[in-house]
């Protein structure tokens, strides 16, 4: 226990470190358009999309209940299960997580390829408009991190979603709001918070149980690693500035 405590503090302190060594100084001269004077933000921008996923998916009544992840790659939940803030990874705390969600979910993945065979992982396009029918019903939780950007046809995918949830289930869904242009394989949409949920409300009865944006890592100096299609120009501000993620957690009724 007191080791643990003692990598915590030292991870916290390499974490700053690293932020001491990036500090520099800009100067804004450009142009400033609206009314400044305006504090007050009509909706939420006060989320953490894996705090809150991680609230409503680990305190869900129930035992041996059915997830799936929607874009499940390596299906390892790393963001679900061990980010903190602005995408901080806690080991410690992904392995705590990682235990309770197993002690309460069976695991199932969807994807359109399963290259490392991976168990449990449906391969299936989840915008496929013709989706096998044999999963409607089946699931408790819906989870999808920053996939519904890649769908070409998203209301298709949120039709798939709300069929496979059991009532009384949830779909928590991230798609970013704004960040930049990365092909994986394709880019095609953004989300505003009424946007995402639109795509569920238009499919059947729902509830919105949280709605809004987590704008923690907003100022990051974000750049692509180029194999994406992803770069963008860097000018003094740096790279992409911008980064905005909406957060839709929904109840079939």
């Amino acid at each position: 226990m007191f080791n643990k405590k003692i990598k915590k503090i030292i991870d916290k302190i390499r974490h700053g470190y690293k932020s001491i060594l990036n500090f520099r100084i800009i100067w804004d001269f450009e142009k400033k358009i609206g009314n400044f004077d305006i504090k007050k933000v009509g909706y939420n921008v006060g989320l953490q999309k894996e705090e809150i996923s991680r609230r409503y998916i680990l305190n869900k009544k129930g035992l041996r209940l059915k997830f799936l992840d929607v874009g499940s790659r390596n299906s390892k939940l790393e963001y679900l299960l061990g980010i903190k803030n602005n995408l901080y990874f806690d080991k410690a705390l992904y392995d705590t997580n990682y235990k309770l969600f197993y002690s309460k979910y069976e695991y199932f993945g969807l994807d359109v390829q399963n290259p490392e065979n991976i168990e449990n992982v449906i391969i299936q396009d989840i915008c496929d408009k013709n989706f096998t029918e044999k999963y409607n019903d089946c699931y408790d939780v819906i989870y999808s991190n920053n996939v519904f950007e890649h769908l070409k046809k998203p209301w298709v995918a949120a039709r798939n979603i709300l069929k496979m949830l059991r009532i009384g289930g949830i779909a928590v869904i991230i798609a970013p709001f704004s960040i930049r242009y990365h092909e994986c394989p394709a880019d095609y949409f953004r989300y505003s918070h009424i946007g995402l949920n639109s795509l569920f409300e238009e499919c059947g009865e729902v509830k919105i149980l949280e709605s809004g944006y987590d704008i923690c890592g907003r100022r990051n100096n974000w750049q692509g690693q180029g194999d994406e299609n992803d770069m963008v120009p860097i000018d003094k501000f740096g790279a992409w500035r911008e980064n905005w993620f909406t957060v839709s957690i929904i109840e079939k009724k």
